[in-house]
C-alpha cells in the first residue's frame, strides 16, 4: 500500500521516516524549487528520527514530480501549512485517481477547500478526504536526513468525508502509526477545524510578550517563558469562546487542556500554565521565536480568523478571537480578515450552517 507524502517540512519528513520504517513504500514530494537540502535526500532516500521516536526509514522515492509521487498511491498525505494547501491542491487534482484517500495533517478547513477546487476543476474522482486537528508529533528538522521528535502525541483525532469511509481510513493510519500514535474518530470534519490547539496555544503568548520576544528572539521560549499564570488565564478564556462557538454549531469540543492531556499524557494540571510546566510538557527544549513567526502569520489568518467568521455566520459573538485578528493585523500592517482562509476561499461564504455541515457528511 503506497503512501505519498506531499511536503518536506518537519512533520512531512517525520511521517515519511516513521511510515517507511513500518514497512510501507513511501514517496516524498517536495513542492518548492530551491530547497537546499532536497537534492541530498534524493540521493540518499533515507530519513531518521531521533528523540521520542527513533527509527530509520528507507524511502521508495523522493521526487519533485507530483504525477510520479501520487500515481497508484493508496494514501496521499498532505503535510504542509494551510497557506500551501491551495497551490498543492491545484497540482494534485489533475492526477487524482478513484479510490484514493487524501489525509490532510492538520486540516484547517482543507477538506472544504479541496472539494471546492475539485468542483471548479470539473474533477469527479471518487476520493475520501480526511483531516486531523494537529500534527502527530512536536518535531523539528535537525539535519537534511534527521528529524528530532521532541514528543509524539499518544492519540489524535481523524474525521473523513464521506463519513462512511472513516473506519477504513483510521484502520490504515493506525496500522501505519502502530506503536506510536493512535487515530481516534471525530464526529465531523468541522470539529477538526475548530479543534486545532494552536488557536489557544499560539497567539496570546506572542502578542502579550511582544517586547520580550523582540529583545530575545533566539532564546525566548514560547511556552515555558510565554505562558505565565496570567496569560494562561487569558488563553483559557479564549478557549471557552472557541468551545461556545462549537456548541452553537452543534458540537461538544474538548478543551485545549483536555487535548494536551490526550496528546502528551494525563496529569492533575488544572490550567494550561500548570500543564506546560509539568513533566508531560513537550515544549521544555523549544527556543527561538520572533514577532512575525508562523504563530501569528499562519495561525491568525489560517486558524482563528475563519472560525471567527464562521461564528458570525452562526450568530454568536467571538470578541476575543476578533480582537486577536484586529490586533495582529495592526501590529503587522496587514489585514488578516481578508488573507488566508476566508470563507470565500473555501467555498462556504454563501452557504447556510446546515449546508456547511451536510457538505462533509
Amino acid at each position: 500500500m503506497k503512501f505519498s507524502i506531499l511536503g518536506s517540512g518537519n512533520g512531512a519528513r517525520a511521517c515519511s521516516a516513521q511510515i517507511a520504517a513500518a514497512g510501507y513504500p513511501v514517496v516524498m514530494w517536495e513542492p518548492l524549487e530551491g530547497v537546499a537540502d532536497f537534492p541530498r535526500l534524493r540521493e540518499t532516500k533515507q530519513i531518521r528520527t531521533e528523540g521520542d521516536i527513533t527509527v530509520c526509514g528507507n524511502l521508495a522515492d523522493v521526487t519533485m514530480d507530483i504525477a510520479e509521487a501520487v500515481r497508484s498511491a493508496a494514501v496521499i498525505m498532505v503535510v504542509v501549512p494551510s497557506f500551501a494547501h491551495a497551490p498543492i491542491f491545484a497540482k494534485l487534482i489533475p492526477h487524482l485517481e478513484d479510490g484514493q484517500h487524501i489525509v490532510v495533517i492538520p486540516g484547517n478547513f482543507a477538506a472544504y477547500r479541496l472539494k471546492k477546487m475539485m468542483s471548479e476543476a470539473g474533477c469527479r474522482k471518487r476520493i475520501t478526504v480526511s483531516t486531523t486537528e494537529t500534527m502527530p508529533y512536536a518535531c523539528r528538522i535537525k539535519t537534511f536526513d534527521t528529524v528530532t521528535i521532541h514528543k509524539r502525541k499518544f492519540a489524535i483525532h481523524l474525521a473523513s468525508s464521506p463519513a462512511s469511509s472513516g473506519a477504513e481510513v483510521r484502520e490504515i493510519m493506525n496500522d501505519a502509526f502502530r506503536g506510536y500514535v493512535e487515530f481516534l474518530p471525530a464526529g465531523h470534519i468541522l470539529v477538526q477545524d475548530l479543534s486545532n490547539a494552536n488557536y489557544v496555544m499560539h497567539p496570546y503568548p506572542v502578542l502579550l510578550n511582544y517586547g520580550e520576544i523582540e529583545q530575545h528572539p533566539t532564546t525566548f521560549r514560547h511556552y515555558m517563558d510565554g505562558v505565565t499564570p496570567l496569560i494562561s488565564e487569558q488563553m483559557e478564556l479564549l478557549d471557552r469562546e472557541r468551545i461556545a462557538i462549537g456548541a452553537k454549531l452543534g458540537f461538544r469540543l474538548k478543551s485545549t487542556l483536555e487535548l494536551m492531556k490526550l496528546y502528551y499524557g494525563d496529569n492533575d494540571a488544572r490550567t494550561l500554565h500548570e500543564y506546560v510546566h509539568s513533566p508531560e510538557t513537550p515544549y521544555a527544549d523549544l527556543v527561538g521565536q520572533n514577532v512575525r513567526s508562523r504563530y501569528i502569520t499562519e495561525d491568525v489568518p489560517g486558524v482563528i480568523m475563519p472560525v471567527a467568521r464562521l461564528a458570525r455566520k452562526a450568530g454568536i459573538a467571538s470578541p476575543r478571537s476578533d480582537t486577536i485578528v484586529d490586533f495582529a493585523s495592526q501590529l503587522h500592517g496587514a489585514d488578516y480578515w481578508t488573507q488566508g482562509t476566508t470563507l470565500e476561499s473555501i467555498g462556504i461564504e454563501d452557504m447556510s450552517i446546515e449546508a456547511i455541515l451536510s457538505m462533509m457528511a
